[in-house]
């Protein structure tokens, strides 16, 4: 493992300070192993970046698994939409033509009564 700041100098500081070479010696032994505790769990946190690119790939394949689940059940239920819309269509169909037939009928009706009545009248004045 690389350290990043000299440990000899800083062992030839703390004698300079005042501590003997033992006791500089066992102070920077300890900065050391409490930096590579320190870095061994940031490290055991991180991912490689292999690691981290295989997770990715997984990811985009199970999104590219949902879009193609959305567009099957999109088209699915378009066409349900659209059969159920036929089936409607036929029944407004029919209803239209029943209406129309019951007009149809209604005014034959109204017709052959007025005529009907007005042949009465014309019996009752003649």
């Amino acid at each position: 493992r690389r350290l990043y700041f000299d440990t000899h100098a800083l062992v030839c500081l703390l004698e300079e300070k005042g501590f003997t070479t033992q006791q500089s010696e066992v102070i920077v032994s300890a900065l050391v192993k409490i930096m590579n505790t320190n870095l061994d769990m940031i490290y055991k946190d991180m991912v490689t970046k292999v690691q981290q690119e295989i997770a990715l790939q997984q990811v985009m394949s199970h999104i590219a698994g949902v879009k193609k689940d959305m567009i099957i059940l999109e088209k699915s239920e378009f066409s349900a939409l659209r059969s159920e819309n036929e089936k409607i269509k036929l029944e407004l169909q029919q209803i239209k033509k029943q209406v129309t037939d019951e007009i149809t009928k209604v005014r034959a009706d109204n017709k052959l009564n007025l005529n009907l009545e007005k042949s009465r009248v014309k019996e009752l004045v003649s």
